[in-house]
């Protein structure tokens, strides 16, 4: 919902800024969201699906829907793991280009 909120409907099951804009969604503390039985973060793997296959499936609509998403950049950061950060999957960090600091 957050996501869809910040967006205009471009056209039928599909979301993007306002025409002849485009979008920069900031992600802080990437590695925060905890984890389910199974190891899986249900926030990350969303953000994962958005960018790997460029849309969502709308679960409020029966059947669902895949809504589309376009013109949308999403820049992120992350502490070291530990202390309630988590690792970052690898399916996550290989739609990155990555910059890394040393402390």
């Amino acid at each position: 919902d957050r996501l869809e909120s910040k967006l205009t409907k471009v056209r039928t099951n599909v979301l993007g800024p306002a025409p002849g804009k485009k979008a920069v969604f900031f992600v802080d503390d990437l590695n925060m969201p905890a984890l389910e039985k199974y190891g899986a973060s249900p926030p990350i793997e969303l953000l994962r699906q958005l960018m790997s296959q460029g849309g969502f499936f709308d679960r409020k609509k029966q059947p669902a829907v895949f809504k589309e998403v376009k013109d949308v950049m999403f820049v992120s950061a992350c502490g070291v793991p530990g202390g309630g950060r988590n690792e970052v999957t690898m399916r996550l960090t290989s739609r990155f280009h990555l910059l890394c600091q040393s402390s």
